[in-house]
């Protein structure tokens, strides 16, 4: 789909503040703006790379200070924010704005038209800029170009001010006309090269002060950022000879802009045409398609081939999750036909397990991975079962998950950390203080805003679906001692939930059943799990009427509320400050990621009629909409519950665009090959033992 906007769009400075543009690179380093070309986030720059690929991200290029002189005028494309002030203002120069396989502005500047482009490289640290004139002006006017390289060097979470500033240093003179600066700063763990076609660099460098940072003002956030320029690049521009500057954290030479672009533009297009032959002429799913390539990232440099594939669960400032990896695995992937990547996250994540738990995240300040969650390690089961489902391939479930999987279960049901166990009832229960262990995990400080202890409704969903993916497995490797074990263990936990979860005045299920037997009575999106999943612990009448409250209570056009209007504590915009947004992130803003969880339910209690794909399409319109906002070609992580609904959160979310792509490639078009447990066959393997030790 087109995602270009024309001068009336592109001179309207707020709406062009508030739409942001991102590209990645797959080494967890990325590139984002927003359209106005101001910096708003702390989290903006045209070159982050990471430190340790996915995570340890720095901003380095944060920015330029471009100009264009025509004859005797002068005429800004950049556009900065400072206090009480935008100055420049080269938003008012804007012709268009494009994006493609990068960002590309048009701007007026006298009788001449200049474009600039930005293109990150796929599996490099590497950014070109690049600036052509495409309508000449008078021949008595010179047409010339002035460019600052604008350096941050700083953690992305962070921002630069006072003391706390990196000594840039110049390696050597740089002066004149040579085209190669190198730049480093002891406080920066990474480089930075800038090599170039311009006539001249003048030395002059300094320190820019103050540059505001509108977002992070409204997220209660520290919001001045101070930048450091070498000094400025200087152009003569002419139609055929464009400026260009590559900006990387190793030497690249600037007569190689032309094969690198193209071959970032071949990527592009190939990435763009995934789904061509599948679903011919529909631009929100190639769209989608695209969007879902930029989660994908190596855990390790470019170099090492034993690398293994990851999922950044937002951008700009997530790191790559477990339970987001494996919600999104099936649309981020699988969809795609990237069965490469599904295997190698499933293999990544299999060899963290500890104690039947797999890792919640791999965070930036520590190389030691987080294990407190409940729901992620249910969630591998079900991706692997995903994956079995759309590559057949019998030998990695067997010989590679098959063990792994079954110390999942059976670490549950003997009991693990954070007090996660199968109780008498066959249901697991989970939780202790102070810790948030299912996938509503705001916390501020110490309090713990939808702690959720006992026997979660979503969690009880996912187990008996993993018990029942487990008996078809075991039995499918010849494990006839544990396929018996994990039968009766689902029959016993189906049972129990049927008796305790039904909340018969409200005709939906109860949230949580406490720990003293309690339930709570919350009408909250989680329970459309025990609907949507292959393996539906609740099936017929009761089902159709979880998806009716559902649909009734928490349906939103950008995705499905956490908590039902009008509940305690109910809060329908996500603002202010980190405490404000916290309290209201799981009580009452609504979850892209969700309504692909409810469209698959709708779809299967209608018996995937063509009315109720019909109906699952109505329900995602208003994605194709929302991703010529926000973060423009891809999904919000949230948005209010209350209207008009604004996207909040971070521009792009793994989960959002892979539940979003999953739902509409499987239910609404209805191209997913035929669950295993449908097609025996596709389990079919050679039996490794009667019972296979651990």
């Amino acid at each position: 789909m087109k995602i270009q906007f024309d001068k009336a769009t592109c001179r309207n400075l707020d709406s062009v503040m508030a739409m942001e543009w991102l590209s990645t690179n797959g080494l967890g380093g990325y590139c984002s703006a927003t359209v106005a070309g101001v910096n708003t986030r702390k989290y903006h720059g045209y070159l982050v790379a990471a430190a340790h690929p996915p995570v340890g991200r720095f901003v380095l290029l944060s920015r330029v200070e471009d100009r264009v002189t025509v004859g005797a005028s002068t005429y800004a494309l950049s556009t900065n924010e400072f206090p009480d002030v935008i100055d420049p203002r080269g938003y008012e120069n804007l012709l268009s704005f494009d994006l493609q396989a990068g960002p590309i502005w048009r701007y007026q500047c006298g009788a001449a038209v200049v474009e600039k482009k930005i293109l990150l490289l796929q599996g490099q640290d590497t950014l070109i800029i690049r600036y052509d004139l495409l309508e000449t002006a008078p021949r008595d006017q010179v047409v010339r170009l002035q460019v600052q390289p604008m350096l941050a060097g700083r953690d992305f979470h962070s921002t630069t001010v006072g003391p706390h500033r990196p000594q840039w240093k110049l390696a050597d003179d740089n002066a004149g006309h040579r085209q190669m600066l190198l730049l480093a700063a002891a406080e920066c763990p990474l480089p930075v090269y800038i090599s170039h076609n311009a006539q001249r660099f003048n030395q002059g460098p300094c320190w820019w002060y103050n540059f505001t940072l509108r977002q992070e003002q409204a997220r209660g956030y520290p919001d001045r950022d101070d930048l450091w320029t070498p000094g400025a690049l200087e152009f003569s521009l002419s139609p055929g000879h464009p400026a260009v500057i590559i900006c990387s954290t190793r030497p690249v030479a600037v007569d190689q802009h032309v094969q690198l672009c193209n071959a970032q533009q071949a990527y592009h297009q190939r990435v763009m045409s995934t789904f061509s032959a599948a679903a011919p002429g529909d631009e929100f799913i190639a769209q989608l398609g695209a969007a879902a390539d930029q989660f994908l990232v190596r855990r390790g440099s470019a170099s090492d081939t034993h690398a293994g594939v990851s999922v950044i669960a937002g951008y700009p400032w997530f790191e790559d999750w477990g339970r987001d990896t494996f919600i999104s695995l099936a649309g981020l992937t699988l969809t795609r036909g990237n069965y490469d990547a599904a295997r190698s996250i499933l293999v990544t994540f299999a060899d963290h397990i500890q104690d039947g738990l797999i890792p919640n995240r791999f965070p930036d300040k520590s190389s030691e991975p987080d294990y407190n969650t409940v729901d992620a390690a249910l969630w591998l089961v079900q991706a692997a079962y995903q994956y079995q489902r759309y590559t057949g391939d019998a030998k990695l479930l067997h010989e590679y998950l098959y063990r792994p999987l079954c110390q999942i279960i059976e670490k549950y049901r003997a009991g693990t950390r954070f007090g996660i166990r199968m109780d008498t009832d066959g249901l697991i229960r989970a939780g202790v203080p102070g810790v948030q262990l299912t996938w509503m995990d705001a916390k501020v400080g110490t309090e713990v805003i939808t702690p959720r202890h006992g026997k979660p409704v979503e969690i009880n969903a996912l187990w008996y679906n993993a018990l029942q993916i487990m008996e078809l497995v075991a039995k499918s490797v010849g494990d006839t001692q544990r396929a018996s074990a994990f039968a009766d263990l689902a029959r016993h936990c189906q049972q129990s939930f049927l008796d305790k979860f039904w909340n018969p005045s409200a005709k939906c299920l109860y949230d949580v059943i406490g720990d003293d037997g309690r339930p709570d009575a919350s009408v909250r999106p989680n329970q459309i799990l025990a609907v949507s999943l292959p393996f539906a612990v609740l099936t017929g009448d009761r089902a159709a009427a979880v998806v009716e409250t559902v649909r009734r209570c928490l349906l939103t056009p950008l995705g499905i509320r956490t908590l039902a209007p009008g509940s305690p504590g109910y809060r329908g915009e996500y603002v202010g400050d980190q405490n404000a947004r916290d309290h209201a992130y799981h009580q009452g803003t609504a979850w892209p990621w969700l309504t692909g969880q409810f469209v698959s339910a709708l779809v299967k209690v209608q018996g995937y009629s063509p009315a109720a794909r019909g109906q699952g399409r109505e329900i995602l319109a208003p994605f194709v909409t929302h991703l010529l906002q926000a973060g423009l070609g891809s999904i919000s992580e949230i948005a209010d519950g209350d209207a008009p609904w604004r996207p909040r959160g971070c521009i792009a979310q793994a989960w959002s665009v892979g539940e979003i792509l999953r739902c509409y490639w499987e239910d609404v078009l209805g191209k997913a090959p035929a669950w295993p447990h449908e097609d025996r066959a596709s389990l079919a393997g050679a039996p490794v033992a009667a019972t296979v030790p651990l």
